[in-house]
This record gives structure tokens, C-alpha cells and sequence, in this order.
């Protein structure tokens, strides 16, 4: 893995991170203003950001926490996630001993999915200039810190 895509995978995990703090995306768009990934409902796109956050941070997810993150009832997301599994979006870890705890990750489709959904936002212009004007916010705080301790 060369060095742009190492940078690009830790921007598909602060995406990630960012979305499922609920401050992107909420349930009142209406339809046509999300891309969705299952191509069923807006809550499948809501859990995938949920799903990503979990998958990029420890690598597999459990129900439970799907449904302790999000605001869905555990019905929703087990459907969610069954719907997934069927599509061939997620796959089920073998091996963790306890039989009725489940935990899953995405399969190479569903990455790619999201690696895709992440470079089209790098393409979208008000997605650039938003994040070239966080960038510069970033470096003028980091400046100022270092000038304040210089002074000190």
C-alpha cells in the first residue's frame, strides 16, 4: 500500500468517525438527497456510516452496538444487517465462542462503497472548499498555539 492510500483509508475512517456523530446527516432529507447503500431505505445509509466507524476503529461490529449508537430499535437493525448479509455486504466472524453474540464486517464490496462514497465527496466542490477552510483553521490554531508557547 503506497502512501496516498494509506492517507486516503485514515480519511475513509475520520469520514466515517465525522458522520456517525450525527451532525451530517439526519433523517429529515428527504429522498434523493442521500446516496443509499442498500438501495432500500435511509436508515441502511445511517447504519453503514455506524458500521464504518466501527469496522475502521476495531474492526468488526456487534447488533447491540449498531443499535446502542444509533436510534433504531434492535428489529431495524437486525434487519438492517440481514439485508447486508444477503447482499453479500457484510460477513459474519466465525470463531469468537459465544454463540449469541454476532460480530460482523464488511466485505471488499461494501469498502469499496465507501472508499467510492469518500472520493466523491473529495470531488464535490463545496465538500473541498469546506474542508480546505477547516484545514487552514487547523494550521492558524496550531500557528498561534506554537507562537503562545514561544512567548511563554
Amino acid at each position: 500500500m503506497n502512501k496516498s492510500e494509506i492517507i486516503f483509508d485514515h480519511f475513509c475512517f475520520a469520514q466515517a468517525a465525522f458522520e456517525s456523530s450525527r451532525h451530517v446527516y439526519r433523517r429529515e432529507h428527504g429522498p434523493g438527497q442521500v446516496r443509499r447503500l442498500f438501495n432500500i431505505s435511509f436508515t441502511a445509509f445511517e447504519l453503514r456510516r455506524y458500521m464504518m466507524n466501527f469496522y475502521f476503529s476495531k474492526g468488526s461490529f456487534t447488533i447491540s452496538e449498531l443499535v446502542k449508537v444509533s436510534d433504531f430499535s434492535r428489529p431495524t437493525v437486525s434487519s438492517t444487517v440481514h439485508e447486508a448479509l444477503n447482499l453479500k455486504y457484510l460477513e459474519k466472524i466465525k470463531g469468537n465462542g459465544d454463540s449469541r453474540r454476532n460480530d460482523y464486517r464488511p466485505t471488499k464490496p461494501m469498502l469499496d462503497a465507501w472508499r467510492n462514497y469518500c472520493n466523491a465527496l473529495l470531488v464535490n466542490p463545496k465538500f473541498d472548499h469546506a474542508l480546505r477552510l477547516a484545514q487552514t483553521v487547523i494550521l492558524s490554531r496550531e500557528s498561534e498555539s506554537q507562537s503562545l508557547k514561544e512567548n511563554m
